[in-house]
């Protein structure tokens, strides 16, 4: 996440709207009766619409297990090769990371920069899609997944895929796919929905961001587009999902703690309303039962990111009834002999001691 230049720029928005009310309040007190009231209408007036919930049954009914960037311990993090993979090991559903080159190509990347998975380096946005032709995406990885799974005994030189590329490869392979946007470029917004048309990707893919204005743009260009807003707490304050790399210091550090509260709130009771999103894609780390009753009870779909516990994959699949993102694809075959433990072993969540 590059400068965090939209965030910072929420700030200064959010800063001038408290000097107005100020403002407001100096000037007339009872003009500040008219703030709600004015919010209220805006919302209404401007919020995106949900989905059919046709083509959100029958995507989440072909939803149970994805791999997440493909299967990234056995291949390069979003590669075909990776892909392949995943769908070898029983997975119905790939999510990879979309980025824009400097020309305008919209390719696979999670990273803003080749470094840490590639043998270039730099900035994604300052390659054309030609120089990425001679960018090796299997130059720095290292197989590190357990057993004999795969079938090749080498990973090949592998080019950073096109986005198109792998949306063909989905769709004649009936895959499912989920798209994480991280750039709010338009054009990169366009390419999508234009894929969405092209394909008729509408009750066969997903697009999930971590930023509230990525999913709005994306659903208000078309309705008919799934969308999934993706959180865990302590987002804008903490590089890592552990809260150990703090993005700030001082003050603005405990600015942006602020901010994760009131937005981990709002995510949870108004956010997704208001943008129209079908999905709460949770991190595993914060997820729980009361957690998805009440996103049931609010027409909301949930999903977690990244599962590679077997035991907790098993707990998510067949007790809370979710779908789920792994680094492992195959451990969802393995998990299979938890089946009977369930049965003689232990009481299942939903079960209590007076249905005994």
């Amino acid at each position: 996440m590059a400068g965090f230049s939209l965030e910072e720029s929420a700030v200064k928005i959010l800063g001038v709207t408290i000097a107005v009310i100020g403002a407001i309040y100096l000037i007339y007190p009872p003009g500040l009766l008219l703030i709600p009231l004015s919010l209220f209408i805006f919302s209404y007036t401007t919020k995106n619409e949900k989905c059919s919930s046709k083509n959100v049954d029958t995507f989440f009914s072909g939803f149970k297990i994805g791999g997440h960037r493909g299967a990234p311990k056995s291949f390069p993090e979003n590669s075909m090769a990776g892909f392949a993979q995943a769908k070898a090991d029983g997975a119905d559903l790939i999510e990879f990371d979309v980025a824009l080159t400097k020309d305008g190509k919209a390719v696979l990347m999670h990273d803003d920069d080749l470094d840490r998975t590639t043998d270039m380096k730099g900035p994604i946005r300052d390659k054309t899609r030609a120089e990425l032709d001679r960018c090796d995406i299997s130059a720095t990885f290292k197989r590190t997944a357990p057993g004999d799974h795969c079938r090749l005994a080498t990973v090949s030189r592998e080019r950073v895929p096109d986005m198109e590329d792998v949306v063909k490869w989905a769709v004649e392979n009936n895959t499912r796919m989920l798209f994480d946007v991280k750039d709010s470029d338009n054009e990169l917004v366009d390419q999508i929905a234009n894929l969405f048309q092209k394909y008729n990707l509408y009750d066969k893919a997903i697009v999930c961001s971590f930023f509230p204005w990525v999913v709005y743009r994306i659903k208000k260009g078309d309705q008919k587009i799934l969308t999934g807003l993706t959180w865990r707490l302590k987002f804008w304050s903490y590089h890592d999902i552990e809260n150990i790399r703090p993005r700030y210091s001082g003050p603005k550090q405990m600015l942006f703690e602020m901010i994760d509260v009131a937005h981990v709130w709002l995510l949870k009771k108004v956010t997704p309303w208001y943008l129209g999103a079908d999905l709460l894609l949770t991190n595993n780390l914060d997820i729980s039962q009361a957690l998805i009753m009440d996103q049931r009870r609010r027409g909301m779909r949930v999903a977690v990111w990244t599962v590679n516990d077997m035991a907790e994959m098993h707990w998510m699949l067949k007790t809370l009834n979710i779908p789920i993102l792994t680094d492992y694809p195959e451990l969802t075959t393995q998990a299979a002999h938890l089946e009977e433990l369930q049965k003689r072993d232990y009481m299942p969540m939903h079960k209590s001691s007076s249905d005994l």
